[in-house]
Order: C-alpha cells, then sequence, then structure tokens
C-alpha cells in the first residue's frame, strides 16, 4: 500500500472533512447540477426524492467553505489585515463571475432580454440584495457576504467559552431574521438568511479540526439526534402540519451528512476520487456555467433535446459544461499564476 494512502486512512472523523474537502465539494456540485435539472425525472420516487433535495449541494459548499475559512484565519494570526483576506477571496471569484456573467449578459443584451444597467447590475453582484429584477445567479453574492461576515464571526466564536450553544443559537437566530424579512419585504434574502446555520457549522467543524476533537461518542449521538430532528421536520413539512424552509431540515442533517459522506469518500478508488477532486477545484466555474444552462433550457432543448425524460440532452450539455468549467478553471488558475510572477 503506498505512503500516501496510508497517511490518508489514518485520517479520521473532522479531519476527513478538511482532507476531502474538494472531492466533498464535487459531489455537491454534481447533486446540485442534478437539482438544476427540472424537466427530468428518474421515474423512481426515492431518486426523484434524492434529485429534489439537490438544493443541499450548496449547504454542503457553505459548511465547507466556512471550514475553510476559519482555518485560515487562525492559521494567519490574529493580526490578519482583513484587506488581504478579503483580496485572496476576491481574485479566487471575481474574475470567474464577471467573465461568465459578463459574457452571458452582453448575449443577453444582443437579443433584447435585458438592458445594460440590468447588466452592469449583475456584474456589481448587488442585485441579489437590491431585489433587482432580470438578473441572476444569488449564490456568488451571498458567498462573498460570507467572506465579508467571516472575520468578525471568527472573532466572536474564539471569545465565546461555549463555542456548541453559540452554533445552536444561529438556528433559531437565522430564522427569527428570516421572519422579520417579511414585514419589511426583504424576504427575497431567504436563500442567504436562511444558510446561517449551515456557515455557522462549517466554523465549528474548522474548530474541531484545528484542535483535533475527535467523533466521539457524544458527538455522533449529537449529530445523530439533529439529523432526526431535520428529518421530523422535513415529514411534518411533507404533511403540511408546519412550513418551514427546507434549508433548516438540511441543515439539521448536515454534519452527519457531511460525516458520512466523507467517510464514504474514502473507501472510494484512486480514480473516482480524482474526478471528484476535479470537479471540487473548478466547483465556481462548473456552477456558473451551469446557472445558465438551467436558464436556457428552452433555448437549447430545440437543438438536442432527443429521447425520453430529456436523457441525451443532459448528457451533452451536462459534459459540456464540466469539460467547459474545468478548463476556465485552469485558464483562470493560469492567469493568476502569471500575474503573480509578474508582480
Amino acid at each position: 500500500m503506498a505512503p500516501a494512502r496510508i497517511q490518508e486512512e489514518k485520517v479520521t472523523g473532522y479531519g476527513r472533512l478538511s482532507l476531502y474537502r474538494s472531492e466533498l465539494m464535487g459531489a455537491a456540485m454534481l447533486w446540485v447540477m442534478l437539482f438544476h435539472a427540472y424537466p427530468f425525472r428518474f421515474g423512481l420516487p426515492p431518486l426523484d426524492a434524492v434529485k429534489q433535495a439537490g438544493f443541499a449541494g450548496v449547504d454542503i459548499f457553505l459548511l465547507l467553505s466556512a471550514l475553510g475559512l476559519y482555518v485560515s484565519l487562525e492559521r494567519s494570526g490574529s493580526g490578519t489585515k482583513l484587506a488581504a483576506f478579503y483580496r485572496r477571496r476576491a481574485v479566487r471569484v471575481l474574475p470567474a463571475y464577471w467573465l461568465v456573467v459578463g459574457l452571458y449578459s452582453l448575449w443577453l443584451i444582443s437579443q433584447g432580454r435585458i438592458g445594460v444597467k440590468t447588466a452592469l447590475w449583475s456584474l456589481s453582484t448587488l442585485h441579489y440584495w437590491f431585489h433587482i429584477p432580470d438578473t441572476f445567479n444569488w449564490y456568488v453574492p451571498a458567498l462573498l457576504a460570507f467572506y465579508l461576515l467571516a472575520p468578525f464571526y471568527v472573532r466572536l466564536f474564539d471569545r465565546c467559552p461555549r463555542k456548541e450553544w453559540l452554533t445552536a443559537a444561529m438556528f433559531p437566530l437565522a430564522y427569527g431574521i428570516y421572519r422579520l424579512t417579511i414585514p419589511l419585504h426583504l424576504n427575497y434574502t431567504e436563500d442567504f438568511v436562511n444558510r446561517l446555520p449551515a456557515f455557522a457549522l462549517g466554523v465549528l467543524a474548522g474548530h474541531y479540526l484545528l484542535t483535533a476533537r475527535r467523533v466521539t461518542a457524544w458527538h455522533a449521538l449529537v449529530w445523530a439526534l439533529l439529523a432526526a430532528a431535520g428529518g421530523t421536520l422535513a415529514v411534518l413539512w411533507r404533511m403540511h402540519v408546519l412550513y418551514i424552509s427546507p434549508c433548516y431540515m438540511i441543515a439539521g442533517m448536515l454534519m452527519a451528512l457531511c460525516l458520512l459522506a466523507a467517510w464514504a469518500i474514502s473507501h472510494l478508488g484512486q480514480w473516482p476520487r480524482r474526478f471528484l477532486r476535479l470537479l471540487g477545484e473548478s466547483s465556481l466555474e462548473i456552477y456558473l456555467l451551469n446557472v445558465i444552462v438551467t436558464r436556457e433550457f428552452d433555448t437549447l432543448a430545440p437543438l438536442l433535446d432527443r429521447g425520453p425524460r430529456h436523457l441525451f440532452y443532459y448528457a451533452v450539455v451536462y459534459t459540456a459544461n464540466l469539460a467547459l468549467g474545468i478548463g476556465l478553471h485552469r485558464l483562470l488558475t493560469a492567469a493568476r499564476g502569471h500575474l503573480a510572477s509578474r508582480t
């Protein structure tokens, strides 16, 4: 057995979330893409239920992003310059966002579907917060907001003696903020607000990682009980007994889901892990292109839709989506490396 493989097998629990972070992001990206294939149905209720829950891939992204942010901030020390922290995140996200959204906006303008003002709102990433009509892509503006808040939440988290209680408090706090947005007519921000618990769980996971905490029997029990609570909420929601955002159902199950997924990935072969890692490293670019593919189904389907259940269409379009996303990621990575070497 290769030494690297032996070392990987020694990593357990929360360490796997870091070790297989890219692989988990790759799996989450595929789940989000499956969710975005709205017209497609497996025809089998269990599989269709998994497809319909694919929005949870975003929650996985946010947990893993928060884990990475916490580790980055802690290892950089308390004297970390916020400007440098924000610059690193902006350099990773904004060039890809501006390129993809900019080119797509130019095409929409040429088709007479949006105006220049709308395109500028989209490029600014402020469109989500001001609810500008005909704009798109909520995730990147929300992600940038999480980046903005991360240093301040981490500072509060580090000073809090009861970190688990602070994390648990994010559940009712997020729900309270969401309820407050309704009379203020700001509830269009629910995709961001309702995912505050997922972000808080990621920070807690980062803390457990750096302090070498193990998934003890007590930890396993807590995550299992939270998952059961999330499942109970889902059942009550399906029975129309109560209404609550599915994000809270997923948040309850999230840590258990990520730990189990990381364990499963650790038992995959080398090539499946490499494939998932490749997707995870290129997940931002793949996602940006996938948003366009999802929006333009009516444009592309007449050209490519063949056979039952849109199988041929999604096989062609999603393969191209993945290939272009990976290629774009490599191009932008090379460009950043070139610029860094010159400066």
